[in-house]
């Protein structure tokens, strides 16, 4: 071969790989662009939900706590959205009532280093879960299998499930037990009991208040989605009774406790400190959307006796 042809082949070659390496800085330096696009929209997103999450606590503070107020059904604050807008984006606000329902960390007593069960509590979630007609081997597994997720031990109970279930060879889970009170009511979905049942069927009146053993029912703003829920205080398991008097609250809402139990006039078969004219704990839905897309915050808080409002969990929906 010549030489110029060797130095044509060799110019071709070179000028072939320098546009490999061209095309591949080029698709790097676009992606690093999207890539800083994108952080930067989601500093600018979280930006506004957590200003939105801001402006929906003082209103609660103002509406909620500085007046002092109960929070009923008919209240405002928990039957209307709030809405925020920009060049950009629309903002929405709800807030709802978290304290109608029965907290699973309620079940369980720290002790020292351990964890106990609440066998008062125990008894009444078996009671609301037989209402609502989860069948007795059901609510049994259901129990053991949330108990084996937050004790400190490894050795399963008759129907629980310990680490070797979620991480064993035939698992798709691939997660230990929590050893530790939930932070989530999402934690419990990997039970062995939903291969059975569903997720629904026992979820409707659960909850998760993180680092919160005990819950505080509004009686002020119950609805018909509660009739179970305030069933199983009762000794008596007259549904439709118990959902007539749940739908006849007054409209300024009742002034004390007694006042609500004595109206049902049923003897109570738990405790009714666990029951509140007032609300503490609040769910605020917080959602930035327009055309191209959508984003949620929920922001579960508490309002503590010093008259401030603590966050106890956040979730953010991308």
């Amino acid at each position: 071969m010549n030489k110029p042809g060797v130095v044509l082949i060799s110019t071709l070659f070179i000028v072939i790989i320098m546009s490999i390496i061209s095309s591949q800085i080029g698709k790097n330096f676009f992606l690093s662009i999207q890539r800083d696009s994108y952080i930067d929209y989601k500093n600018y997103t979280l930006q506004l939900l957590m200003s939105a999450e801001k402006e929906a606590i003082k209103s609660i503070q103002k509406e909620i706590i500085s007046s002092n107020k109960k929070l009923t059904y008919r209240d405002p604050i928990l039957n209307q959205s709030y809405f925020f807008s920009n060049e950009l984006a629309t903002i929405q606000v709800d807030i709802v009532d978290a304290s109608n329902c029965f907290n699973l960390n309620s079940i369980f007593i720290k002790s020292g280093d351990g964890i106990e069960i609440n066998k008062d509590n125990q008894e009444w979630l078996e009671r609301l879960l037989r209402l609502e007609g989860v069948n007795e081997l059901n609510i049994e597994s259901f129990i053991d299998q949330l108990i084996d997720w937050v004790d400190l031990d490894n050795q399963p109970l008759n129907f629980g499930a310990e680490n070797y279930f979620y991480i064993g060879p035939l698992s798709t889970i691939n997660q230990y037990t929590a050893k530790r009170l939930l932070f989530d009511l999402s934690e419990i979905r990997n039970f062995p009991i939903f291969d059975q049942i569903s997720f629904t069927e026992i979820s409707k009146n659960l909850c998760v208040m993180p680092g919160l053993q005990n819950q505080l029912i509004n009686v002020n703003t119950l609805n018909n989605s509660h009739k179970f829920l305030i069933a199983s205080f009762f000794d008596d398991d007259n549904l439709e009774y118990i959902e007539s008097q749940i739908l006849d609250i007054p409209e300024n809402g009742y002034d004390s406790v007694n006042e609500f139990t004595n109206k049902i006039t049923r003897s109570i078969s738990w405790p009714s400190q666990v029951l509140s004219i007032n609300s503490k704990t609040l769910l605020i839905s917080t959602k930035i959307f327009n055309e191209s897309f959508s984003n949620e915050l929920e922001s579960l808080v508490i309002l503590d006796l010093s008259n401030s409002v603590k966050i106890l969990n956040r979730n953010f929906i991308f």
